[in-house]
């Protein structure tokens, strides 16, 4: 099976929706997937900041129709579609313990689902043994 690792670091809604979907496709494709969420990424992947669509500056002047289309298309509810993604295949999730730390982030902040790893052992176990490393 292959594997992919991927390194989530950016903390807004739409960097996680394009993680979110990366991973679909990836294990509806069969391939194994590690994520490892670090940075202001970690503070997204909290109960309470998982609720806030904070779009990039990117989208500011469109901002009002992307979160639409983003609700049209079923893409507003992390929570849910990481759930999804976790049932369709070989996933793990998993926060950043020093990203954590200095966020103020424990593990009972964290979404269902999603691990405290240090970056030394993701980097040792699941960047060095997969077959593509992608970073957001």
């Amino acid at each position: 099976m292959n594997t992919l690792a991927v390194i989530a670091s950016h903390g807004n809604f739409n960097s996680l929706v394009q993680v979110v979907t990366l991973l679909m496709a990836a294990v509806s494709s069969g391939v194994a997937v590690r994520v490892f969420f670090r940075d202001e990424a970690v503070l997204k992947v909290t109960k309470r900041g998982v609720q806030e669509i904070n779009l990039s500056e990117a989208y500011r002047e469109h901002e009002a129709a992307v979160r639409e289309r983003l609700s049209a298309l079923a893409l507003t509810d992390l929570p849910g579609l990481l759930r999804q993604v976790m049932e369709l295949g070989d996933v793990r999730l998993y926060a950043c313990s020093s990203s954590m730390a200095i966020c103020g982030v424990e593990a009972e902040d964290l979404l269902d689902g999603i691990e405290v790893r240090g970056l030394t052992a993701f980097l040792l176990e699941e960047v060095a043994t997969a077959d593509k490393v992608l970073t957001f």
